[in-house]
């Protein structure tokens, strides 16, 4: 299920994961989605506005009254007119950033008996426990989780939340999946013609919403300022500006910088260009300084084989240490940070594709048929919930 309709590639590829892992999956959203199919397999979905013509009773009441509220309206549906056991598993893809909030339908229902499928949700984020420490102290989050189960896509967001909930037994911890695309060096230089890039320039992507602060692209900015360039630094920023923030490579201090070459691609970024921006790039910047959960740019820079430049901490910081696939810099550590990227520079070829092979083996192992494997091995092994 997806929140509002809009498919993000996160709840569509966790359908073609389950998929090719031989389960029959439906999509049920409740208005019609950007994007309902799959490279990798068919998925059939249902929509709920495409029903609502023949909705009678509740669900026509609900429908009429509660169109800003996708969870309702997708929930409503489920106990109305799915038998419980017809799905082994109900899998919520994306709730709010606010869980607290928007899972608690799901759980009040089945405290009532009027919501018994078996069902399993993504925790994407941290919460605030000033919002909802009157659930805290009435021990209410245990009914918001109550027969449902929960996956974080991060080792340390997980341990935050099972410290600040008081639950040292809640929630599963699994990576996040990606779909293996390793790109070849003829696709590298393919790319870079294409760019404009020379051949022997060292590139570095900064992918996705070009947010300064929360990417931290200023703690870049700011490291490479205090660097001497030896030879052609090439930062190519794919993807849609933020306007109310300025941009610090827009500097002339940076702008003018004696081998920094600066190109701005500040638009949106169709999926099947997106290949091409990484295909072009030696590292992918993943610092996100204190952020703890999971990052989907490092997901597609090890998806496309190439190495990253992370933060120690969070999920990013373990999975760079895990699988040995790219440059770690402390939170916080601007000197860190700037010899993070001298290595970068000063990188071989060698070492460079020494990176680039350890990338395609974490790959391989984070698939999403992977992923989506243990949980269906997590959720489908206990009894039916009834």
């Amino acid at each position: 299920m997806h929140r509002l309709g809009h498919f993000s590639v996160f709840p569509l590829e966790m359908a073609a994961g389950f998929s090719l892992n031989g389960a029959s999956v439906t999509l049920l959203h409740p208005f019609p989605a950007k994007a309902a199919s799959h490279k990798a397999t068919t998925i059939p979905g249902l929509c709920l506005a495409d029903r609502a013509d023949t909705f009678t009773g509740p669900m026509k009441w609900l429908w009429h009254r509660c169109s800003g509220n996708p969870i309702l309206l997708c929930l409503a549906w489920l106990i109305l007119h799915v038998r419980p056991g017809t799905y082994d598993l109900v899998y919520w893809s994306d709730f709010k950033s606010d869980n607290q909030q928007s899972t608690w339908p799901l759980g009040l229902a089945s405290l009532l008996g009027l919501y018994s499928h078996r069902t399993a949700f993504t925790e994407h984020h941290n919460f605030s426990w000033n919002r909802h420490r009157w659930q805290r102290l009435f021990r209410l989050d245990r009914i918001r989780l109550r027969r449902v189960e929960m996956f974080v896509h991060s080792r340390k967001l997980l341990e935050w939340i099972r410290l600040n909930m008081n639950w040292p037994a809640v929630g599963h911890y699994v990576a996040h999946g990606l779909w293996p695309d390793p790109a070849s060096n003829e696709e590298r230089a393919i790319a870079r013609r294409n760019l404009g890039i020379a051949d022997d320039a060292r590139v570095l992507l900064v992918f996705g919403l070009q947010a300064v602060r929360r990417k931290e692209i200023d703690t870049l900015a700011d490291a490479i300022r205090r660097m001497t360039l030896d030879r052609p630094l090439v930062l190519l920023f794919a993807g849609m500006k933020v306007k109310d923030e300025p941009h610090p490579f827009d500097m002339p201090e940076l702008t003018q910088k004696a081998h920094l070459h600066i190109r701005h691609h500040e638009s949106f970024i169709p999926d099947e260009a997106v290949k091409s921006f990484f295909a072009a790039a030696d590292a992918v910047w993943a610092y996100y300084g204190a952020f703890i959960g999971a990052s989907g740019v490092l997901a597609q820079a090890i998806a496309f084989g190439r190495v990253s430049i992370c933060s120690d901490t969070g999920e990013s910081g373990e999975l760079s240490r895990q699988y040995r696939i790219g440059l770690l810099a402390p939170t916080g550590d601007l000197a860190g940070v700037q010899a993070a990227l001298s290595t970068f520079m000063s990188m071989s070829a060698a070492e460079q594709a020494s990176f680039e092979a350890a990338t395609h083996d974490a790959a391989r192992e984070l698939a999403w048929p992977n992923i989506t494997r243990q949980i269906m091995d997590m959720t489908l092994a206990g009894p039916t919930i009834r």
